[in-house]
């Protein structure tokens, strides 16, 4: 028997996705008799995605919509999410059905021995799939820098589907700031642990709509990645004045 998972599903405009996004999980995770809810996070979706939630909800007593009025950003939608969650494990998926909802039972297993679950299409049974060259392109070397600057352990620290235990979350919710739309980096630059493991998948294509990623998302990213090793650098310096003065 696992315990229960809460499965965070942040949304901004994707009301031609919720409900069957919301189907397929319910289906596959009864299929596998885990205890679970699903938290829907939406950004105010002027395409009436929380609307069709709420209905959702109607039906389903294990679904939680909830709209946020003024906050915008994926990272801070899935911490939105953490924080109304109820399970041991939180686990993080988009609702555009470009991710294998199918991996989700075998993240929550892994999360049994493990911190960090990551679903990673750079792992030898992964892939991009159909994903547009440039965006592949764009994915790896942001890839590349997070691993060169942080030494993350992991194939694909830039996924967005990936499980984490509620105790972790619980570390940590106090050291990071989320903003943007990769909130797995900053938490594996926050969170030190050897208790991680990947499961492979194979990206793919949007169902309905249109993607979030442009260019200004590349910007944020950049600007992340400055903000989390300035951070860091300031701790570290912080305890180097601090261990020398005590000499």
């Amino acid at each position: 028997m696992y315990p229960k998972t809460s499965i965070i599903l942040p949304t901004f405009n994707e009301v031609g996705n919720i409900k069957n996004c919301v189907d397929a999980i319910s289906k596959i995770l009864d299929r596998a008799s885990f205890d679970f809810e699903i938290i829907i996070v939406d950004d105010n979706s002027p395409d009436g995605t929380y609307e069709v939630a709420r209905v959702l909800a109607e039906y389903d007593k294990r679904i939680f919509p909830f709209v946020r009025m003024t906050e915008r950003g994926l990272s801070s939608a899935v911490t939105f999410g953490y924080g109304m969650a109820k399970g041991d494990n939180l686990v993080v998926v988009d609702a555009d059905f470009q991710h294998d909802y199918s991996k989700i039972p075998e993240v929550i297993k892994l999360l049994n021995d493990n911190d960090i679950v990551v679903a990673s299409r750079r792992s030898t049974d992964g892939g991009y799939g159909n994903f547009p060259i440039i965006r592949q392109f764009a994915s790896r070397f942001a890839t590349k820098i997070s691993e060169w600057l942080f030494k993350v352990p992991i194939t694909d620290p830039m996924s967005g589907f990936f499980g984490i235990r509620r105790s972790v979350y619980l570390q940590i919710r106090e050291k990071f700031n989320p903003r943007g739309f990769k909130i797995l980096f900053e938490i594996l630059s926050t969170f030190r642990t050897d208790k991680i493991a990947e499961v492979g998948y194979t990206f793919g294509l949007r169902k309905w709509g249109k993607s979030k990623l442009d260019s200004a998302v590349i910007i944020y990213f950049c600007w992340d990645i400055i903000s989390i090793k300035w951070k860091q650098w300031k701790a570290s310096s912080r305890s180097f004045i601090a261990f020398n003065s005590c000499k």
